[in-house]
């Protein structure tokens, strides 16, 4: 006959740790890849010598980024994989697919950011720049994720 376990009780203080706790680890990660992408920015501005208020207005910038990005990261991701066969191994055609995607999605969301948010200022040409580098890391780190799978 099976042996019954005894049902251990949890008092209410570690249910409701349970269940904040997903909420924070989920919170600190978000904030992370946030500070990341902050000093991502602050980093290539500072090489192209972008000029901007305040750190906090970059700050906002970079916020606003993120939040656009992620819808553009969907539909980038969803074009890819249209245009492009399931293989466990990434042609040079499949990669060019992805960076140009990337490239075009973040292009247009930097312009975006740039036409309606006015401390941080950038030409044309930085724009592009900028999208590329984006790109590139966002297609070289799909790139080795799918070459350890």
């Amino acid at each position: 006959m099976a042996m019954r376990q005894p049902k251990i009780k949890q008092n209410k203080d570690s249910k409701i740790l349970m269940t904040i706790l997903p909420f924070i680890l989920a919170g600190c990660s978000i904030a992370f890849v946030a500070a990341l992408y902050y000093f991502g920015f602050l980093g290539v501005f500072s090489i192209l010598e972008i000029a901007y208020e305040s750190p906090k207005h970059l700050a906002i910038f970079v916020g606003i980024y993120l939040l656009l990005s992620l819808a553009g990261e969907f539909f980038a991701k969803a074009c890819y994989h249209i245009l492009t066969n399931k293989q466990k191994t990434q042609t040079f055609h499949e990669y060019m697919v992805a960076f140009s995607l990337n490239f075009i999605m973040n292009w247009l969301i930097i312009s975006i950011v740039n036409g309606f948010y006015e401390p941080v200022r950038l030409a044309w040409y930085t724009e592009i720049v900028l999208a590329a580098f984006i790109a590139l890391i966002e297609a070289t780190l799909d790139h080795e994720m799918k070459k350890k799978k």
